[in-house]
């Protein structure tokens, strides 16, 4: 144990020539001291939890991957996405939340994101998760908009009353670990 307790975040380092086995506009495999290592847009994932309405927000997407898997239509998931090129997780963050959950939260919002997490062993890609408790005065509501992609239109938003936290079923490990931290937060 004492060996993991030294253990210090550091900065991603980049490899200097990287063998590219496979890119496209999402991903990137690339050959790594003998694996093959997804790389692509690391990300932000949160639960918007609206305090006075004891309600927070998720996401009903269509996932083609997992419907190729279950064939359902439709899959839980939490409001987030990738970090564009130049953008800070904070300014990731506050633009996921207006494009999928038609939130604008007000500009001197403190965040205090999670250390990040890799997705799995195989992939270099980490995620921020948040859990972002809202008062009234912290945000307005506009139309949800979107990223614009098919995919996102043809996904929906919901506002869950905090009772029905446990009838919830997620679809992705991502989601699962988001509702945990949030029932912990919540006491629950």
């Amino acid at each position: 144990m004492d060996k993991f307790s030294k253990l210090k975040p550091v900065d991603y380092i980049k490899p200097k020539k990287e063998d590219v086995s496979f890119s496209n506009n999402f991903i990137k495999i690339v050959s790594f001291e003998g694996w093959s290592v997804i790389t692509g847009k690391d990300g932000v994932i949160c639960i918007p939890y609206l305090i006075e309405k004891n309600k927070f927000i998720v996401r009903q997407e269509y996932i083609p991957s997992y419907k190729m898997v279950d064939g359902q239509e439709y899959h839980l998931a939490c409001v987030g996405g990738g970090i564009e090129e130049g953008e800070t997780p904070e300014e990731a963050l506050f633009r996921e939340i207006q494009e999928e959950a038609g939130l604008v939260i007000r500009e001197d919002y403190k965040i205090e994101f999670d250390a990040p997490l890799f997705l799995q062993k195989n992939s270099a890609v980490k995620i921020f998760p948040i859990i972002i408790p809202l008062t009234e005065n912290d945000y307005h509501e506009i139309p949800i908009k979107g990223d614009g992609s098919k995919i996102e239109k043809m996904s929906k938003t919901a506002t869950v009353d905090i009772k029905y936290i446990n009838s919830l079923v997620p679809s992705d490990i991502q989601t699962q670990f988001m509702l945990e931290k949030f029932k912990r937060f919540l006491s629950l």
